[in-house]
């Protein structure tokens, strides 16, 4: 937020400020309030700087002005100083967080954003003392002394922008001067910033109303426009880059143990895991189903002399023996080594089954996942007791969380991979950023694409509730203008909308035939803003969160797979959703209070006749251009809920406080209790529709939306519908439309969709978080996750036998190992033609809920 209304007109920077080099020209001190107050009285009181409000006030106004903002968290008031002139007061910055602001709500807020003001007194009004010779000299006319100094203007706001860039937590800066302010807004041009919307802001801490030109500068757009170095990663410190290494690596060693492929020894009151070269100490606690809970602060790595690859600490030859020393035992020759995941992982390639092709593009993946927890580290600052209790606007509370969550999948290890996105797309398009964007769209010819919807929506009543009738309009009118060109009718396209780094990066590129011909035509952005969530290529509407989520296909490598989306899978969603809907209003025990959908309504696939000719049904090349709508839960919450998806359950902040106990906390609730409220309804609907129905979910925790009041779990809403169900053999009538949901599955692994994908992939880390902070022991939880389920078979006898026949409750189940599969082939995960005969198995676990 900025109101730079005293500034001179900007103009030409001189090149030499007179000191020395290297030296910055202004330094920057806080304000003092009594001391400084006379200073400030004579540069704010004036009717030149009446948008700050304290036109004719009293020096001692000024001064308790100053003490409210010293005692603000959110304000800082900065009086920078001019070296060049021996330090005299030169001008007043104040840096604030927008969200803490009269902005607050009222933007597209992000992670990183710092609002500015910026106040450039009258020349010769520094040093009121001596308000001649003290003004803002020219440098080349010693003589006009009280003039406006050349290049001024501009000297101070780069050299303010410098300041604000310098905290590498800030990664845009936000400004909101008077909209008919032409000077500073010019100013604000040439240092980087751009405008975005006129916004009408009520008064604020004395500040007048007013309409204001809301403008960004990001480090990119300030490097570009000074030609300073673009310094987008600026979370990427020795310090942080540590810490993420640590984390990571205790995950790596816990998860790829948990998966049997690494076996570390207890020897001397410590774990160690010894590899070709490197060995790995530290402390460990084990849970049910040989979950590994590794203490990240305990790592110690160490090299072996002479094996060449990690850094060592202390100096490269930090403890290693010399000729003719006494050999002190059986760690001779070995020496302290950082942690380095990257490391880690190229040591024990064979061991974790790396091929020479797969290493280096894994090894990329972990050296994304590290960067993007850097980068956490520095934003994530919420703790979960504030993320639980809530603003009181559950929408952004949900996209607040969203953003907040700092893991990712807990079972892989190279979770944020987002191979294809350079350092200014992470900025843009990241989760973690809590960016909110425009989505482009394009039209494509119906000779080339197909669109499919649920029951009663048609392409006109979606675009017009999507889009609105004037942004409608202007791409009819785009399409209309493409098409006198080519020749093609206009009424014979289908608009959809892509993601922006598709059609940057991909479509406009791969694609290029398709636009010279008109087949494809770029229409433009969307007005609304969309918040990308944590499976990355899904978009929600923060403009109008009644309208749908948006899942765009993204070509982007993560996790296993390229994140595109099918168009031939495009083509049945609606139908799917459609029979779900339909099994769900049907079935009593799937009531609504417990369970809903959110159903995708409408899906549009395209496909290019070249590639489609020349690639197989799976190939990327099929699934570089597809959406879908889904329904937002917006609509679905009333007052006083909550929503939060249930991966976010197991995010942990700064001080290892998991969101899942802050929630309990809120509640009031016993532990158990809660618990129950939470399996009722998440398992056992899940639980339910497969003894009942042969129907399996892949419920995982970004699939999974609670609804909370006060924390407590009222129902879930289920999403990621048509591409992640399947019927498990042929019990279950389908459909015309449907019959590609039905998966051939032994009937011996029927069950292993929920001991897998729930009890092994989720609840297997929520128990322990839980046990951590004292709410409940592990043995509880367990014992109440195997009375919801006894609870469900004892009201269904009915269904019984199918529920044995799953075995939940046997002793043992096969362990599936997910990271297993990645190692394996991380651009190809599964085959989804055959995606249970791609599962990699490691033995049995033994099932915690068993004999219960």
């Amino acid at each position: 937020m900025i109101d730079q209304t005293t500034i001179p007109t900007p103009v030409e920077v001189h090149g030499a400020d007179g000191t020395a080099p290297g030296t910055p020209r202004f330094s920057f001190r806080p304000v003092d309030p009594a001391a400084d107050a006379e200073l400030l009285h004579s540069w704010v009181s004036t009717e030149r700087a009446h948008f700050w409000g304290l036109t004719g006030a009293s020096v001692e106004q000024v001064r308790t002005e100053h003490e409210r903002i010293a005692a603000d968290p959110h304000h800082h008031a900065l009086l920078a100083r001019d070296e060049r002139r021996g330090g005299t007061p030169a001008f007043l910055l104040e840096t604030y967080d927008p969200a803490h602001s009269v902005l607050a709500g009222r933007y597209a807020g992000r992670h990183g954003d710092a609002g500015l003001h910026l106040l450039l007194p009258a020349p010769g009004s520094a040093d009121p003392g001596n308000p001649v010779t003290t003004g803002f000299g020219d440098p080349g006319a010693a003589d006009r002394a009280g003039g406006t100094e050349s290049g001024y203007s501009a000297a101070a706001m780069e050299a303010s922008l410098e300041h604000l860039f310098a905290d590498p937590a800030v990664l845009r800066v936000v400004v909101e001067p008077d909209a008919r302010n032409s000077a500073i807004q010019a100013l604000n041009a040439r240092c980087g910033f751009r405008p975005v919307e006129r916004l009408d802001l009520p008064s604020a801490d004395g500040s007048p109303a007013k309409t204001a030109q809301l403008s960004f500068c990001t480090r990119s757009d300030f490097a570009a426009a000074t030609g300073r170095p673009a310094d987008t990663v600026a979370h990427l410190s020795p310090v942080r880059w540590a810490t993420a290494n640590r984390h990571l690596l205790a995950k790596a060693l816990a998860e790829f143990s948990h998966e049997r492929l690494l076996e570390a020894v207890f020897r001397d009151g410590t774990w160690q895991l010894d590899g070709p070269g490197v060995r790995y100490r530290f402390q460990a606690r084990r849970y049910a189903l040989d979950h590994w809970d590794i203490d990240a602060a305990s790592l110690r790595c160490e090299e072996r002399a002479g094996h060449p690859g990690e850094a060592r600490e202390g100096g490269a030859a930090a403890g290693v023996g010399r000729p003719g020393d006494v050999d002190p035992g059986p760690d001779a020759g070995w020496a302290p080594a950082v942690p380095d995941v990257q490391r880690f992982v190229t040591a024990f390639r064979d061991v974790l089954g790396l091929s020479a092709a797969q290493l280096p593009v894994y090894l990329e993946e972990i050296g994304s996942t590290l960067a993007s927890h850097c980068y956490k580290q520095l934003h994530a600052v919420a703790t979960a007791a504030e993320l639980a209790a809530g603003t009181g606007d559950a929408v952004a509370d949900f996209q607040r969380i969203e953003a907040a969550m700092t893991e990712g999948h807990p079972c892989f290890v190279a979770n944020n991979g987002r191979l294809g996105l350079g350092t200014d797309d992470y900025l843009e398009l990241a989760p973690e950023t809590g960016s909110a964007l425009p989505l482009e769209w394009v039209a494509a010819h119906v000779s080339r694409t197909r669109f499919t919807a649920v029951d009663g929506l048609d392409l006109d009543g979606l675009l017009e509730a999507e889009l609105g009738p004037e942004l409608r309009s202007a791409f009819r009118t785009r399409l209309e203008r493409a098409c006198e060109e080519t020749g093609l009718d206009p009424a014979d396209f289908l608009p959809l909308p892509v993601h922006p780094w598709q059609w940057r990066h991909r479509l406009s590129v791969t694609f290029a035939a398709d636009v010279a011909t008109g087949h494809l035509v770029h229409l433009g952005a969307t007005e609304d803003l969309y918040q990308p969530q944590q499976s990355i290529r899904t978009f929600f509407n923060r403009s109008a969160p009644e309208r749908h989520y948006v899942k765009t296909a993204l070509s982007v490598l993560n996790m296993g797979f390229l994140r595109g989306l099918s168009a031939e899978y495009m083509d049945a969603t609606p139908a799917i959703n459609d029979w779900l809907q339909g099994v769900f209003a049907a079935d009593p025990e799937l009531d609504p209070g417990r369970v809903q959908l959110l159903r995708e309504v409408a899906a549009v696939g395209y496909a290019n006749p070249l590639f489609h000719a020349a690639t197989e049904r799976d190939s990327a090349y099929r699934k570089m251009l597809a959406a879908l709508w889904r329904e937002s839960p917006a609509p679905r919450i009333g007052p006083g809920e909550q929503l939060a998806t249930m991966a976010s359950l197991l995010h942990t902040d700064a001080d290892g406080a998991s969101l899942a106990a802050a929630y309990i906390r809120c509640s009031g609730l016993e532990a158990t209790v809660w618990l129950e409220r939470y399996l009722d309804a998440y398992l056992v609907p899940i639980v339910h529709c497969l003894v009942r129905h042969d129907l399996v979910f892949m419920p995982h925790g970004e699939n999974v939306i609670l609804v909370l009041r006060d924390g407590a779990p009222e129902r879930v809403l289920l999403k990621d519908l048509a591409e992640e169900v399947a019927v498990l053999g042929d019990r279950t009538d389908l459909p015309p439309g449907v019959e590609r949901l039905r998966a051939e599955v032994a009937p011996e692994d029927h069950g292993l969709s929920i001991l897998t994908d729930i009890v092994d992939c989720f609840l297997r880390f929520l128990a322990p978080l839980l046990e951590r902070e004292g709410l409940v022991t592990e043995d509880r939880f367990w014992s109440v996750v195997a009375e919801r389920l006894t609870d469900y078979r004892a009201r269904h006898p009915e269904t019984a036998e199918r529920f044995d026949a799953l075995r939940l409750l046997e002793p043992t189940f096969r362990l599936s190992c997910l990271n297993r599969l990645q190692l394996r082939n991380n651009r190809q995960m599964v085959d989804l033609t055959d995606p249970a005969g791609s599962l990699a198995y490691a033995g049995d676990l033994d099932n915690p809920l068993s004999g219960r």
